[in-house]
């Protein structure tokens, strides 16, 4: 069942507006994942989100953002780990297609309330 726009308000009011993931959406909804995702995807074509794509650093002792896009087509092929760097890793430089691509989303609205 797809969550009122109460339940939604709340939920966004609980979260960091720069950096929404669906994952977190579901737990505060309450609900599947698909229904998560269409909640963010309409935000989306509403205007009220904007959707961005996150790399994972693939080091097991760190797992961190390396960076984010507004469009997968502008992820360079090749990225490095600051990170990684700073904590004087063997392997610092990776390739996009070797790492977790996770989509987020970010509120660009000035208020919380959707409706």
């Amino acid at each position: 069942m797809f969550p009122n726009i109460k339940k939604i308000n709340r939920a966004l009011e609980k979260l960091d507006p720069d950096r929404i993931y669906v994952e977190n959406m579901r737990y505060l909804l309450g609900t599947s994942n698909r229904i998560a995702k269409l909640v963010c995807d309409i935000a989306v074509r509403k205007g009220y989100f904007k959707k961005f794509y996150a790399l994972e650093c693939k080091n097991k002792h760190c797992g961190r953002i390396i960076g984010s896009w507004e469009n997968i087509s502008e992820i360079p092929q090749k990225v490095s780990c600051i990170t990684c760097e700073e904590n004087g890793e063997n392997e610092t430089y990776f390739l996009t297609r070797e790492l977790n691509i996770i989509p987020f989303y970010k509120y660009i609205k000035k208020s919380y309330k959707l409706a």
